[in-house]
């Protein structure tokens, strides 16, 4: 898979003391190709990025980068190009100084004035930060200086490698939404490797050509943001993902009268009996964990359904609406087109699309398949 120019990562691991940040991580980045890296705090995503980039050496394993052997690089001769976390800003710079600072730095191509001014100032425009220029840092919000952060590793369009470590976190809903694409779009143009690292699930499957998800040091999945999204890997994953995220509830299975799902509180969930079947084939006698889709979940009406459920909370966001209902010790969410005319203590009757559901082992967490190999939702509800 990978290319002479591309980024190969290989079974690298990284302890510091007795906390295991990364445990034998594999995985290549194609030139041109955004990688997002998605997990929760301290799942070992900046350690990744540091490792990469030089200012942390790996306990074991390999990282190359145009088929280059980076054991022995230092990171001032990787070519990296790296917005941290934390901003890292010169102080005593403008915004203008601080952005243009790495393309000063000796051994780079030389630039005239004008060139490198032009540069900048585009940078800075695609940001909307130009009009700070002159600023320094202690008179930015925090914000604007993420921004200028961004700005300073977005410059370095020579740069071997892009690693963008929580590039808009702290920016509004709009403005996020908006560069997200922008960023995406200049990486791409410019056909060297990029890792965008992210704990917002849904940003790394908005940016991301592909994503790798990393729980606990370990790469949980890797995939296309649609596999990811429609096939998590596991529980860990599936809850990590979604918006809202996908709903887990545990118990045992039953057909004939009582076909459904009985959670392990004793309420139980009605499903279609020739579903149930098939999820007793799929689980093979395992206590089964169903993870339902907030698209497939449907209300009907309580009068002739077979079991009744409370609405505890309607939440609407415009074109949908999200409808919490509690099943025993479980909330199950749906999220329904427009606005629902569903209000909280509203009694409803539940119905599960089977396209919608992902079957999970309820002693590992990882998803189940139908036979060796094979796709729980492409085999077994096909």
């Amino acid at each position: 898979m990978t290319t002479t120019q591309g980024l190969s990562v290989t079974d690298i691991a990284k302890s510091f003391g007795d906390t295991v940040a990364l445990a034998g991580v594999t995985v290549a980045v194609e030139p041109g190709e955004v990688l997002a890296v998605t997990g929760p705090s301290g799942a070992g995503k900046t350690t990744f990025c540091r490792l990469v980039s030089g200012l942390e050496l790996a306990d074991r394993g390999e990282i190359r980068l145009g088929g280059r052997d980076l054991r022995n690089v230092p990171a001032d001769r990787r070519r990296v190009s790296y917005l941290f976390e934390s901003y890292a800003l010169f102080p005593h710079m403008t915004v203008f100084e601080n952005t243009a600072s790495p393309l000063r730095v000796p051994g780079r191509r030389n630039l005239s004035s004008g060139d490198l001014t032009e540069q900048v100032q585009a940078v800075l425009g695609m940001l909307a930060i130009d009009h700070l220029q002159a600023r320094f840092p202690s008179e930015l919000s925090g914000g604007q200086k993420q921004r200028v952060g961004l700005a300073r590793a977005l410059v370095q369009d020579d740069a071997s490698i892009t690693l963008l470590d929580e590039p808009i976190s702290h920016l509004d809903a709009k403005l996020r939404h908006r560069l997200r694409g922008e960023i995406k779009r200049t990486l791409a143009a410019r056909g060297a490797p990029a890792i965008w690292s992210t704990p917002d699930g849904l940003e790394a499957l908005a940016v991301g050509d592909r994503v790798a998800v990393i729980i606990d040091g370990k790469l949980e999945q890797l995939g296309t943001p649609q596999e990811i999204w429609e096939f998590p890997a596991s529980v860990r994953v599936a809850r990590l993902i979604g918006d809202p995220p996908i709903s887990m509830i545990a118990g045992s299975l039953a057909t004939g009268p009582e076909s459904g799902l009985m959670t392990l509180d004793g309420v139980r969930l009605p499903l279609p009996e020739k579903l149930v079947e098939r999820l007793l084939e799929t689980t093979a006698g395992a206590p089964p964990i169903l993870g339902i889709m907030p698209r497939a979940i449907h209300f009907s009406s309580p009068d002739h359904a077979a079991a009744r459920f409370e609405v505890e909370t309607v939440e609407p966001f415009g074109k949908h609406t999200v409808v919490s209902v509690r099943v025993g010790a479980h909330v199950l969410r749906a999220k329904t087109a427009g606005v629902d005319i569903l209000k909280a203590g509203d009694i409803v009757g539940l119905d599960i699309d089977d396209r919608g559901i992902t079957v999970f082992d309820g002693r590992t967490g990882n998803a189940l398949a139908s036979k060796p190999g094979g796709d729980l939702k492409k085999k077994a509800f096909s």
